[in-house]
């Protein structure tokens, strides 16, 4: 199958009722996880990824209706479905926008917010032929903030843990938005989008990696009130 790409900006003045709706859709566990995060908009991104899940396996892979996901995590982190082990899947988020990947093969998906201060993080992000295409470009702070998300989406990907160190990933580009890197002696793909921002500045950098190369070429932007909707109409016939 194609990789299915979808993310969903959260709108800033939502209703209560509509975050206690959300909340009818997690389990107790789940709940209780979200709840000891001490950020409340951390908070809201858990719960959006988690309702964004639902709806794309419900709506738009057609998974049995009714029957809330059940997630396991490997010893790092990395999630799976128990009752799909044929789906493969991955959520990102930040600031106001969540993001997820499905696919038939292992994927990883990061979203970052382009920021002046990654520029500290050079040394940590770049491999020496990477900081070598760095130096000769003037763009940096969006190349940096998009290799990192690239970074990122891969580690998720193989599933080794956000402490990997991320500079001895190096990632060659094929074109403006598609790069393959290669671990183990195997190639891995990654392909990038941009996420516009509320006020115009700065973007939101996705990458997406996969086994495969089977990309849209365009991420799916789900209205925020689709998603409060769906969730009001799935509690109905629940």
């Amino acid at each position: 199958m194609q990789l299915k790409i979808m993310a969903t900006r959260i709108c800033r003045h939502t209703a209560v009722d509509s975050w206690q709706l959300f909340h009818s859709h997690l389990d107790e566990a789940r709940r209780t996880k979200i709840e000891n995060c001490l950020q409340k908009n951390q908070q809201q991104r858990m719960i959006v990824g988690d309702i964004l899940l639902q709806y794309v396996l419900r709506h738009e892979l057609h998974r049995e209706e009714n029957r809330r996901p059940s997630v396991l995590y490997s010893p790092l982190g990395k999630p799976s479905l128990r009752d799909w082990p044929d789906l493969a899947f991955n959520i990102s988020h930040s600031g106001e926008w969540v993001a997820i990947v499905f696919a038939s093969c292992e994927v990883g998906i990061d979203v970052e917010k382009q920021d002046s201060r990654i520029f500290k993080l050079e040394a940590c992000i770049l491999s020496p032929s990477e900081q070598r295409e760095y130096r000769a470009i003037s763009s940096r702070e969006a190349f940096l903030c998009e290799r990192w998300a690239m970074k990122e989406s891969f580690v998720k990907l193989i599933g080794v843990g956000l402490g990997y160190p991320f500079a001895k990933v190096s990632f060659h580009e094929f074109s403006a938005s598609e790069a393959v890197t290669f671990y183990e002696y195997k190639c891995y793909f990654c392909k990038t989008y941009l996420l516009e921002t509320l006020s115009g500045n700065k973007p939101y950098h996705v990458a997406v990696c996969s086994e495969t190369y089977n990309f849209p070429d365009e991420l799916t932007i789900l209205p925020f009130d689709n998603l409060i909707r769906w969730a009001r109409g799935a509690t109905k016939h629940g």
